[in-house]
């Protein structure tokens, strides 16, 4: 069985990052005729959160890429960034194979 609900995180609470730094990570489908792959966004209030049920944990979005290539089956990279400017957030997912890609921003408070 797989386990669900679980973080991959990008970066840990007080964990300093230059302005403009990109995380990336590559990800795969995880059926073979998978069309398209969402990434839900959470963040939390702990450092040691591991599943996005936590109480600490609150989604912030989801942003969904579309990979409609099936050919390769689950041998399709999907790459996922995440650019660090100031206050706001930048994330987008690109299907290697295709170029489609999705983005959403996220500005956060600075209170």
């Amino acid at each position: 069985p797989r386990c669900i609900d679980i973080f991959n995180k990008f970066i840990l609470m007080n964990d300093s990052v230059e302005c403009g730094k990109l995380i990336e990570r590559s990800l795969w489908p995880v059926h073979k005729d998978q069309t398209k792959a969402a990434f839900p966004i959470y963040r939390s209030t702990k450092r040691d959160a591991m599943f996005t049920d936590d109480p600490s944990c609150e989604h912030l979005l989801t942003v969904t890429v579309h990979s409609p290539n099936v050919e390769r089956g689950t041998d399709r990279k999907l790459l996922v960034e995440m650019d660090f400017s100031s206050t706001l957030l930048h994330f987008e997912a690109v299907d290697a194979s295709s170029g489609k890609s999705a983005q959403a921003d996220i500005q956060f408070d600075t209170k």
